[in-house]
């Protein structure tokens, strides 16, 4: 038996086909925010709809997660996002790891245009490949069995803080990553839209990862410079760097050849994500203190 957990203020046709997915030995709890968001009417009844109601020094994400697993019954849970596209299988797939591992992730490839074609080379060598190599969970596709982990505690953090998945990825160990199905996840690619996921990204990773956050921009931002040195090798370790990761996880896309751009600019907009004073997700504006300080605002 599993427990699929899905946070969602719409009845989207992700989320249909997750419905689907979930068999009558299982169960699918929806989280919304409120008993006015339109799930809630519109979900069948096979299908538990909960109100998480506004976090509160979290995120709405983190906060929806937390009331799910409070209403959860199974010992294998889901978490899953009401974006990702699926094919047959997944949910099987990712419960029979999760018991036999404790834990089990797909992988995320974030895909976009406009001004997001310039960070997905970076991203994928960065934020695909650490989900790929099972260093992390992420938190559109990954199960675990609850009974492994201290629950109370991560319950207890996930009320506090932005990174959801990146706090599982604490808990869980020997993680399963399910490199054969990558997951096409599409973002938006304006300025403001780019602005507000890289903030996210950078600062779930310098407050839970902080000496691995500065090697990484260390390691960027002499590119950068040695790059604007000496532009033709600069040109050549980036384009064989973003091939060579493209091709570790299994990915063709044209993007690939978008990876000096990618990696020149990476630096310097890590130092901005980091930076950043707030950003906005899922309608809300969050200010992103500590680790466990969260600001939020409507």
């Amino acid at each position: 038996m599993t427990s699929v957990i899905l946070p969602t203020r719409t009845w989207t046709p992700t989320v249909a086909e997750t419905a689907d997915a979930v068999d009558g030995s299982d169960e699918l709890v929806v989280v919304c925010d409120a008993e006015s968001d339109p799930v809630v009417d519109a979900a069948p009844d096979r299908v538990t709809v909960v109100s998480a109601g506004e976090p509160e020094g979290c995120s709405g994400k983190a906060n929806a997660l937390a009331t799910g697993m409070d209403v959860a019954t199974d010992d294998i849970v889901v978490w899953t996002d009401d974006d990702v596209a699926r094919d047959g299988g997944w949910l099987d797939r990712l419960t029979a790891h999760a018991r036999d591992c404790g834990a089990a992730t797909e992988v995320p490839v974030f895909v976009g245009g406009g001004a997001w074609r310039a960070l997905e080379p970076a991203m994928v060598l960065t934020g695909t490949r650490g989900v790929a190599s099972g260093e992390y969970v992420w938190g559109g596709g990954v199960a675990f069995d609850r009974t492994r982990l201290d629950e109370t505690s991560l319950l207890r953090e996930l009320r506090r803080t932005v990174g959801d998945d990146t706090l599982l990825s604490q808990y869980v160990d020997d993680v399963w990553a399910d490199t054969t199905h990558l997951r096409s996840v599409s973002v938006g690619g304006s300025l403001p839209a780019v602005y507000h996921r890289l903030a996210r990204f950078a600062k779930t990773s310098a407050l839970f990862s902080p000496v691995e956050t500065a090697v990484l921009l260390a390691v960027t931002l002499l590119f950068t410079i040695g790059a604007t040195l000496f532009p033709l090798a600069g040109f050549a370790a980036g384009t064989a760097l973003g091939a060579l990761g493209y091709r570790s996880v299994g990915l063709r896309r044209w993007t690939v050849l978008l990876s000096f751009p990618s990696l020149y600019l990476f630096g310097p907009l890590l130092l901005v994500g980091i930076c950043a004073p707030r950003f906005r997700w899922g309608g809300r504006t969050y200010a992103w203190h500590r680790k466990f300080d969260v600001t939020v605002d409507p």
